[in-house]
This record gives C-alpha cells, structure tokens and sequence, in this order.
C-alpha cells in the first residue's frame, strides 16, 4: 500500500494530503522530491505524462507533473514492486482526473493570474475560495481510494507489512502504549505514576511463577535471531514487534491536520536562524521528549545542543526551522544512543575462551534494582549463548531474596530442556549438578554479603576446572539511592573481576533512570564502571522510550540488548534507527 498522496504546486505549497494509514504528512518526502525536481527539471515529454518514477533515498516517488497550472501530484512507498507501481498509477489517475473534474485547476490559474495578495506568511494561496471544492475533493478521493485494489509485497497481505515493508508484524503479542511508568522516591520507595487501571501490569516479584517461563515449547528460535555461514548466531534487530502504536500515531495526525489546515502549510527556506527562531521550536521539542519519558536534564541538554548547532546557520531550500530543529534532534539523539564501543560480545568471548595459552571463561556480572528483571534477562543471556555452543555456568549470587536460587534453578532447568530434549527436569548431571553438560547451576545457599564473593570466586575456579566457557552471575536487586546496599558492589567486583559488568534498566521507570544509571555506573569505584545496559520491558511503554535516552545521556554506557517479552527468544539488539524514530513521532 502506498505511503501517501500529496498534491503540491512547484514552490513548495501542500495543496492537499492523505495517508491511507493516517500518518502525518512525511514533509522530508516532499522537500526531497521538490529539490529533485529544482535540481535535475523535468523535459518536455514528461510534461503532463501518466506518470514519472523517482527512486529517492528510502523511498519511492510515482509522480505526475501538470504544465498549467504547475502542479505536481505524488504518490509515495518504501519498496519499489509491480503491484505498489500499478496502485500508484491508479491513486494518481484518480486524484488527477477527480481534481480537473471539480474545475481546481481553472481556480488556481485565476488565483495566480489576477496575483491575489500575500497572507501573513508572505504567499500567494493558490487554492483561495476553494474550500467547498477541497471539501467535496476529499470526499471522493476517500470514497474511491477504498476501491482500489491494494497492491501486494512479496505475497504478503498489506496488513502484514511493517513500515519498513520488509518483516511481518509477530503474531498474537499485545503491544501496551498505556502511558504508565513507576518510579523510586527519594526515601526508595517505589511510586507509582499511573492512578488508573493497573491490572495490564504486573509488577510480581521475580521469584513469582507468572515470572518465570515454564513453556519452554513455545520457544520460537527463528523469531529469536539467525545463523550465521559461519555457525554463529546473532540475535535479531527489534522490528515491528514495537513499531508505534498505529491508533495513536492516526489520532496526532488528524488532531495536528485538522479538517484542512494543513493545506496552507507552506515550506520556508534560506533562513537565517536567530534564538528568537528556536524558543518555541525547541520549547514544542522539550515538551515531545519529556512527555517520551525522557528526563527533563537530559531534554535540556539535547535542546540546548540544538541551539549551539543551528544558531547563526542558515536553513535549506524548502526547510522550515522547525524541520531543521527536528533534524538536528534526530541527529543527536542518533548520536547518544549509538554504541561508542563494540558490542560484538560473540567475538570478544570467542578470543578468550579460544586461548590456547590460558584458556579462562568469560565472566558476566548483571546489576540493577529490585525487580527490573535481572534474573529473566540473565536466562536470555544464557539462551544466546547456548545457540553459540558455549558451555554455560549460571552463578546464584543473589543470596538475600527469598526464592533467588529457586528461581535461577527452574531457569536452568528449562535451559537444560531446551538444549537436551532427553533431559529429566529435577535430574542431577554428572558433577551432581542442577542442568546438563551444556547448562549448569552454582549455588550455595543464603547469607550475607561476605558470601556473595565467596560464591563468585568459587564459582570461576569451579568454571575454570571444568572448562565453562562464560559464567554469568546474578546478583541481588538493590536500590540505588542507598548507600548501604550500594556499598558492596565495589568489593564483589573487585574480587570477582567480571569482563563485563551489564545493569538491567527497566523501560517503565521513566525519569529516575539518570539517577538510577549514575549510583550504579559509581558504584564499582574510579577504575571501573559498568559495560553495558540490558532495558527491560519495552514492550510495556509503547511510544516511551525515554529510558534509553535517559541511561546512555547520564552515563555514556551504550545499550547492549533490549527486552520484549518474558521468553527466551524475547531479546532483541537496539535498532538505533527504529529507537530514534519512535521518539521523534
């Protein structure tokens, strides 16, 4: 199915707009387009022709060019294909045979011949006195663009499709955009944000069983990532799994379109910036960030960003400074939340424990608050890692929360299943062990925090001797505005030396993430800081991502994983682009 439909003169006017999916007008598509057009003119012969194909940069143009008056209509889509090629020649002979048919066309001439005065924006409006028109335009164009025939992707059904036009949308899972959030006060009780229904929510202890995976049939490797010539696997990008809320993103188009005030939308360019230009931009834009969840410091910064880069430049043709400043936003938060290290963790794992010199495992420590999900997203660890025929030790260094060890124990043994079909749940391996040759268990009870690093550093040299590739050890959630349960991370780390330290994140806490991020990233000392966050359920905030922004703004740590689901397979890597585009909608 195309993307839009766009009538427009050769300056740059919107006379008219429609989005079969309700989108806002994409005004970058058009801008792109005029410039083409400005750039590289149309000959003669395309001059009033059924219709010209421009292949632009993400995206593909069918347009029809009208000499008198000089109207361009446009159609747009992501992929070019046969089908979408001959639904775009239909949408156009529609809306150009439809437009000269309500007489438009003679209107605008007399608007231009008899050179009507400018409005307050320094214009001449083409379509002056044609709102009945307009009106009765749009009606019809709806009525009969429903009768069109979609076009079709690869032998896919339009409403499986994602934006991108490339992946089917994952069946059966719920995608929740409630704008609900819970966040930890100054005395470390968690608030809740949210004073509606909360039963879509479930805040369960960690230990609890609705938190624990038990069908482990229902493990789906190939929604999980994909192997590699070489036999690596790599888990996949977050898709449409999270794409935005589709009723959400309809309701902001028509509130921000209105009947028809978006036909007297006109396109600036070559402007100067002043200050005075950005305060209500960046003002809009603030406001945009922080109701995504973003903390109102790090909105700030970002804005304040905006104003260093763009004060004293000049806009390009055809470019609002509004649309400037969103650029530069896009910009830099594509900036912030991309990885200023390498995250091939794969690679990294396979030169260690590839040794021959001083063959070592790979030790993982996983960090954050109480119920952020640290032992879930452990376990998914643990499956990746499985895929890559690593040998795994999971470590219970969660000796305080009742349940801990019970918990990693029905994760292992489900990880023990998955490896080992053979395998019977409650069996011992040969070293007397929870799980198999593949997945083990190491625990050692309850205690304090002297046991916790008594347990790590057992656990490594119990790796070590029996020639564990990584071992991943869980830790107890803590507040992290309190300095007594802060205070014996430094010394666990110290002792255990972990080659990556990860901190869960969870997506719903919103704001108090910075302060969450900073305590932790401060906990370990001045020579060493956390590697990497894992943000857990993402697919609990909709369009409200400000968490990412927020941990990777105060830190400078990057994003390693995402979590979308309670499965194994429920791990995605960060998808900068899809990250960035979510919040800027």
């Amino acid at each position: 199915m195309i993307d839009q439909f766009v009538v427009f003169t050769s300056h740059g006017q919107v006379l008219y707009s429609f989005s079969p999916q309700g989108k806002r007008l994409a005004e970058l598509q058009v801008n792109k387009v005029v410039s083409h057009l400005i750039t590289t003119p149309a000959r003669k012969d395309e001059l009033g022709h059924k219709y010209i194909i421009l292949k632009l940069d993400h995206f593909v143009a069918a347009c029809h060019l009208e000499k008198q008056p000089p109207i361009i209509f446009l159609t747009t889509y992501v992929a070019q294909d046969l089908e979408l090629n001959r639904e775009a020649e239909q949408v156009l002979d529609l809306g150009t045979k439809l437009w000269a048919s309500l007489g438009l066309n003679e209107t605008i001439e007399l608007n231009l011949g008899k050179k009507a005065p400018k409005n307050e924006h320094n214009y001449t409006w083409v379509l002056e006195n044609c709102d009945e028109q307009i009106t009765k335009f749009d009606e019809y164009f709806k009525a009969k663009f429903n009768t069109i025939k979609p076009g079709k992707l690869k032998g896919k059904e339009p409403s499986q499709v994602n934006r991108a036009g490339l992946q089917a949308t994952k069946p059966g899972k719920k995608v929740v955009s409630n704008a609900k959030s819970r966040k930890w006060g100054r005395d470390g009780v968690m608030e809740d944000s949210h004073h509606g229904d909360t039963s879509a929510l479930d805040f369960s202890a960690e230990g609890s069983s609705e938190s624990t995976p038990s069908a482990v049939t229902e493990v789906n490797k190939d929604s999980f990532g994909i192997r590699t010539n070489k036999g690596e696997f790599l888990i996949k990008e977050i898709d449409a799994l999270l794409s935005k809320n589709k009723s959400d993103v309809a309701k902001n188009a028509s509130s921000s379109a209105g009947a028809f005030g978006f036909l007297q939308k006109h396109l600036l360019g070559n402007k100067k910036i002043t200050e005075d230009d950005l305060t209500k931009v960046l003002d809009k834009l603030k406001h945009k960030l922080i109701t995504k969840n973003v903390a109102p410091e790090a909105a700030d910064h970002l804005t304040s960003r905006i104003s260093q880069n763009l004060v004293g430049t000049t806009t390009a043709n055809w470019t609002s400074v509004e649309i400037t400043a969103r650029e530069s936003l896009q910009q830099s938060l594509t900036e912030i939340l991309t990885p200023g290290v390498s995250v091939d963790l794969l690679r990294e794992i396979q030169q260690k424990t590839g040794s021959t010199a001083k063959k070592a495992p790979y030790v993982f420590s996983v960090v954050g608050v109480n119920g952020v999900g640290k032992s879930t997203n452990l376990s998914k660890l643990a499956f990746w890692l499985l895929q890559n025929n690593f040998r795994v030790l999971i470590v219970a260094c969660d000796t305080f929360r009742s349940g801990a060890v019970e918990q990693l124990r029905v994760h292992v043994e489900n990880l023990a299943q998955l490896t080992d079909e053979a395998h019977t749940r409650g069996s011992k391996n040969k070293r007397g062990k929870t799980g198999n040759d593949f997945v083990e268990l190491f625990e050692a009870g309850y205690g304090g925090s002297d046991l916790v690093t008594k347990i790590a550093k057992q656990a490594i040299k119990y790796a070590n001797d029996q020639s564990f590739d990584v071992v991943l050890m869980d830790t107890a959630g803590r507040r992290h505005n309190d300095p007594t349960l802060m205070s014996p991370l430094k010394p666990f780390a110290d002792q255990a030396k972990p080659d990556k330290i990860i901190m869960v994140g969870e997506a719903l806490v919103g704001t108090d993430s910075v302060q969450q991020a900073k305590n932790f990233n401060a906990a370990f000392g001045k020579e060493r800081n956390l590697d990497f966050f894992i943000i857990s359920k993402c697919d609990t905030v909709g369009e409200m991502l400000g968490t990412m922004v927020n941990m990777v703004y105060a830190t400078g740590i990057p994003i390693l994983f995402v979590g979308v689901g309670q499965t194994y397979t429920d791990l995605r890597t960060l998808s900068v682009e899809w990250a960035v585009d979510t919040l800027m909608s």
